[in-house]
């Protein structure tokens, strides 16, 4: 059995508190430290590309809004991370109540000194007008940690920081996912990567969709 649990948020500047109200989910040790390794290795050794976001029916890159570079890695790393997440994909259609399909195309990703990532939603809204209004669960899978200095491998800065839905919208919590660990939370809701101040963060992030006419139990 998966052992999923609700995470708290990291101390400092941020609010200290419980975020279960947030539905935020997170799987440790995902990866087993052999495998992150590998993954990582790929990660860092691989060619390419600016990010792209999605808007007004188009994707492409904008760096006023997320400034990162997605990765070409090997099949072989794709398709183990790959197989991994079909693993795990029926103890989030259970924890969130939503049954799921496919997850899209896996996007492996480096934010280096510099980079970032403004508030946003993955899909799943009101106004969503592009192929992003059938993502349900949003995906990150965190391949290296934050550390407080500029350690050999580690990153500052680079926080996930979700923003609380109305009537709280002031409060922010930020996520520190440990590598190797992943983490699942509902499209809908807003986040952002802070900027990185050190170092090179290395993530993978996708997002699953929703059966259409299908719905799980709530536990």
């Amino acid at each position: 059995r998966l052992d999923m649990a609700m995470i708290a948020i990291s101390s400092g500047q941020m609010r200290s508190t419980n975020i279960a109200d947030l539905r935020i989910v997170l799987l440790e040790a995902f990866l087993d430290p052999p495998t992150r390794d590998a993954v990582l290795a790929d990660a860092r050794a691989a060619a390419g590309a600016a990010a792209t976001v999605h808007g007004h029916g188009r994707t492409e890159a904008v760096t006023r809004v997320r400034q990162a570079t997605q990765l070409a890695v090997c099949d072989a790393t794709r398709r183990l991370v790959e197989r991994r997440l079909s693993d795990v994909a029926p103890a989030l259609t259970e924890r969130f109540g939503v049954a799921l399909s496919a997850h899209e195309p896996l996007q492996f990703l480096r934010y280096e000194t510099g980079d970032f990532f403004v508030a946003h939603q993955d899909g799943n809204t009101p106004l969503t007008r592009d192929r992003t209004r059938d993502r349900r669960i949003s995906i990150v899978i965190f391949l290296n940690a934050q550390t407080p200095a500029n350690l050999p491998g580690g990153y500052k800065g680079g926080e996930l920081v979700f923003h609380a839905p109305y009537p709280h919208v002031d409060r922010r919590d930020a996520v520190v996912g440990a590598a190797g660990s992943l983490l699942a939370f509902p499209s809908e809701m807003t986040h952002e990567v802070t900027m990185v101040t050190g170092g090179e963060r290395y993530t993978i992030a996708t997002w699953f969709h929703g059966t259409h006419g299908a719905q799980a139990g709530r536990h």
